[in-house]
């Protein structure tokens, strides 16, 4: 009586997100689709950072949680970087030092009746060896068999595994074939988790619509949103080297915008590009028309969509600006019936105030993404 009970609330958020018609038995459950409807990462904390065991168990409080899940977050993201627990030398064995940590967590988030995306989010070297080491594939598959099934004891409703972050192996077909075998061995380790895939290039729609979907249909495919970089990464120091130049620059597009940020750009090459953004229309309905791309290949396919990475770089960015941003990207989502993770909770696109500094949750963000209003939440600690 309670599965139907929740199935009954469940399909009922499913319309209320617009992730309706994804219910064949053989596919995705509706009740874990409408899980994935709406989250947030929790960057800087299994990955993006040194490993520090007090770290990991500080970060973080139950109470943050349980405020995520009051705005009307559904789960969270947590990515996780493979060598907190991988060994090449002993690739089927999890670090049992470091695992009860990652237990931890999970037990956390769940408490907040938030589900969980786990993950494996490695530094750029780890993805490099994918794309060119048989031996490396090998290992890391063996790993991701053991993890799901060390993950498989958990609730397949409230548990999803990611079988890797952001693939950039500029070789489709050689990410085709190394993502199908981790797939398989997730599969083998969680026969009855689903499971979430992305194409080739950083996760992207282009990457999205190159590839064949796999015959196992208890799996979402995945793609990244944070187009047009020259406005989401403006002034970010990683990546590639012009956006630590760009300033000023505005979405939507506006002529009389693009002149100001010209001239407060001194890169010739950095202005060269933002020009050439002044020309490109970027707005509401370039978005609609880019995330259209993404719809159609999920409804060829006949398989179900997230976007589990969109956001905007706060640290010089017009706010304002943000604010419509986010709120076209959600709500174009929403509209195609897509679920949604933003990126990220307290790092430097953060729904808190101030990232880890200040991490009342930003109310103007939360309206953006349609969710509630909220106090503040408590630091570790404090």
């Amino acid at each position: 009586m309670r599965r139907r009970t929740f199935f009954r609330v469940a399909t009922a958020a499913l319309a209320t997100f617009g992730i309706t018609g994804c219910t064949a038995p053989e596919g995705v459950p509706a009740d874990r689709l409408a899980r994935l409807a709406r989250g947030v990462n929790m960057s800087h904390w299994f990955a993006q950072a040194p490993f520090s065991r007090a770290m990991l168990q500080s970060r973080h409080t139950a109470d943050e949680f349980h405020a995520l899940r009051r705005v009307g977050l559904s789960h969270v993201r947590l990515p996780l970087d493979p060598y907190v627990l991988f060994s090449e030398r002993n690739p089927a064995r999890l670090d049992p030092d470091r695992l009860p940590l990652l237990d931890a967590a999970l037990d956390m988030i769940l408490r907040a009746d938030l589900a969980v995306i786990v993950e494996l989010h490695p530094e750029d070297r780890f993805v490099d060896r994918l794309a060119t080491d048989d031996t490396f594939v090998a290992a890391v598959t063996q790993f991701w068999r053991a993890l799901a099934k060390h993950l498989s004891a958990r609730d397949p409703g409230m548990i999803f595994l990611e079988a890797l972050n952001e693939a950039h192996f500029d070789d489709s077909p050689r990410w085709e074939a190394v993502l199908r075998r981790l797939l398989a061995a997730m599969r083998e380790g969680a026969p009855r988790h689903t499971l979430i895939a992305s194409g080739d290039g950083w996760a992207s729609i282009d990457g999205l619509v190159q590839l064949t979907p796999v015959a196992d249909r208890n799996v979402v495919y995945n793609f990244h949103f944070y187009e047009p970089f020259e406005f989401t990464h403006q002034g970010a120091t990683w990546g590639y080297e012009m956006w630590r130049h760009y300033r000023g620059v505005p979405y939507p597009v506006d002529a009389a915008r693009i002149s100001t940020a010209l001239a407060l750009i001194d890169n010739p090459r950095a202005r060269e590009e933002i020009r050439f953004y002044g020309q490109s229309g970027w707005g509401v309905a370039r978005i609609e028309r880019r995330l259209d791309q993404a719809s159609a290949w999920g409804a060829q396919h006949n398989v179900p969509l997230t976007c589990n990475e969109f956001g905007v770089y706060r640290l010089i960015t017009d706010p304002a600006d943000r604010i419509v941003w986010l709120t076209d990207v959600r709500t174009a989502l929403e509209r195609r019936r897509i679920g949604w993770a933003m990126w990220d909770y307290a790092g430097g696109f953060s729904l808190t105030r101030d990232g880890m500094n200040d991490r009342a949750l930003d109310n103007a963000t939360l309206q953006a993404l349609g969710l509630q209003a909220t106090g503040s939440v408590s630091l570790p600690g404090a």
